[in-house]
């Protein structure tokens, strides 16, 4: 007996040990749910030199040293849509732990664990504690020699009490029964049979009359439950939390996947610290996600993502501040997988950004009047960015300001809007110095991408706006727009701006092509001309080339 004891003991701990164990190592990747708050991302450095990144929700940090940070639509993974049991192994993300926790409540959770598995075992110590000459003892008696040890061990005792008998309910000594005469053909034994109290035939006689005066049953056909409200984050329910994240590590990507996210800014949003960006004088607000600093971001889609700040006069639906350079991709399936090829039919993987209604903000890209440079769409990313209102590029910058180093490559496939007088891809438009710049776009690899604008260009710079005399301001400058390798591009303006190039009058430098190859050829404004590809120069769009 003593032996099992110790055995089970020893397992139990091991099984224990074993989980804390896996607790304890830094897990692939660590999941928060846009559901429960505004959540705050900031790469960090210690003073000893370690790397890990600070996450901020619902007035908790977590210190997460995960390989990845995971946003996911709803509150936890029971609502959440794509959950991670469904994932390949190694790729799975484990629901952040608070830091209070602390090592004592891991073992805890631990033990949970174990219990839910049905591995936990009843503490031997707890039910003895034996020497050893009392173990001696023991192993040589007769467990009939005391029979009130264990009752059930002696069949011819009978326990005074059925152990098993719910304390709650009357005790079967004091229940008496009630035999018609007519129920039983030997009177003989009727005295000798327990005769039923009338005091416990009240409730039964009730209830019949009760149910006798009852009303007609209602029909029987079921009613069906309430749906359940859809989860908060989610494709039916968007969101009003938004996502910031801070990145200066100088060499360390940090990593992001987005899985379902539903984000619709409105007045009451907010960062995770409660605070919220000032865009000029008198106008406060936020961007539905936002990466800021001088560090790489690697964004992963999983799922169909929307980030709308279309309610949001001056921020963007995706903004992005500073140096650091930003890459959107879908690189790995929804259940991890590595992917190879994917059908166009398939929207998995797929970020939809809307910027402002009013129109001062790109959609991807720079807030109202703020340039942004260093954007990269690859992968099998299926990316729309539009802009309803009229200023802000759909990706590039926000009204007036420039668009940098935007490349767009591998199998990525890219929908992008520039309103009425932004560029499609470039420089937004009708800034207090005329319209924003566009330089070093790239569009390369087997990547697809649809541009349109109205004044703006599809792809290259932002249009100007007239001043109070009539006069037509400065339009931005396209320098270095390149479309290369197996590309396809459909650059299209629908008003009187240019397709590729120079919005108006100034000189754009376009390549179409790799050198030496025959290079496709593309239309330029709605004139049905078509432009050859290689090094050029164009002048404004109304002259002959």
């Amino acid at each position: 007996m003593q032996r099992k004891d110790l055995a089970l003991r020893v397992l139990s701990t091991a099984a224990i040990m074993s989980i804390v164990t896996s607790i304890a190592a830094p897990a692939f990747a660590d999941v928060y749910y846009i559901g429960k708050g505004s959540i705050d991302v900031e790469a960090t450095t210690d003073a000893d030199g370690k790397q890990y990144v600070k996450v901020t929700q619902g007035g908790t940090t977590y210190e997460d040293k995960s390989n990845e940070i995971v946003i996911k639509d709803g509150t936890s993974e029971a609502d959440t849509t794509l959950t991670e049991a469904k994932r390949a192994e190694g790729t799975r993300a484990n629901p952040a732990v608070a830091p209070a926790a602390g090592a004592a409540t891991q073992e805890l959770e631990a033990a949970g664990s174990a219990d839910a598995a049905g591995e936990s075992q009843p503490d031997p110590d707890a039910a003895f504690t034996l020497s050893e000459a009392e173990e001696d003892s023991e192993e040589g008696k007769d467990p009939t020699d005391n029979p009130t040890e264990n009752p059930t061990d002696n069949p011819t005792e009978k326990p005074t009490e059925n152990p098993t008998d719910d304390p709650t309910e009357p005790p079967k000594k004091d229940v008496v029964y009630e035999y018609a005469p007519a129920a039983d053909p030997n009177p003989e034994q009727q005295a000798t049979k327990p005769t039923l109290s009338t005091s416990a035939t009240p409730a039964a006689e009730t209830r019949e009359a009760t149910q006798a005066n009852a009303p007609a049953a209602a029909p029987t056909t079921p009613t069906a439950p309430a749906a359940d409200p859809p989860v908060e984050g989610s494709a039916e329910n968007p969101t009003k939390n938004v996502i910031r994240v801070i990145n200066n590590w100088a060499e360390k990507v940090l990593k992001i996947r987005l899985s379902n996210v539903n984000i619709k800014v409105d007045d009451t949003s907010r960062y995770a610290d409660g605070t919220r960006e000032q865009f000029n004088s008198m106008s406060y607000g936020v961007s539905a996600a936002e990466v800021q600093g001088t560090g790489k971001t690697k964004i992963e889609l999983d799922g169909q993502n929307v980030l709308d700040s279309s309610t949001s006069e001056y921020g963007a639906g995706l903004r992005k501040k500073d140096s650091g350079n930003l890459t959107i991709t879908d690189e790995t399936s929804d259940t991890g997988e590595t992917i190879t090829a994917k059908d166009e039919t398939d929207t998995s993987g797929s970020l939809r950004a809307e910027g402002g209604e009013v129109g001062k903000a790109a959609a991807i890209g720079g807030n109202s009047g703020q340039a942004t440079d260093n954007i990269t769409i690859e992968g099998y990313a299926t990316v729309k960015a539009n802009t309803l209102g009229h200023d802000g590029a759909g990706i590039g910058g926000g009204n007036g300001a420039k668009g940098s180093n935007i490349t767009i490559q591998g199998h990525a496939n890219v929908t992008a809007n520039g309103g009425w007088s932004g560029a499609g891809i470039g420089g937004g438009s009708r800034g207090n110095d005329g319209g924003g710049d566009a330089e070093n776009i790239t569009i390369q690899d087997y990547a697809k991408v649809t541009a349109t604008a109205h004044d703006g260009t599809a792809i290259g710079s932002g249009s100007a706006q007239y001043s109070v005399w009539g006069d037509q301001e400065k339009s931005g400058v396209a320098k270095n727009i390149v479309i290369r390798g197996h590309a396809i591009v459909n650059a299209k303006n629908d008003g009187s701006g240019a397709a590729i190039g120079a919005a108006w009058g100034d000189n754009a430098e376009v390549t179409i092509g790799t050198a030496g190859a025959t290079a496709d050829r593309y239309r330029r404004r709605d004139t049905g001309r078509t432009i050859p590809g290689g090094p050029a120069r164009y002048p404004h769009p109304g002259s002959s080339a």
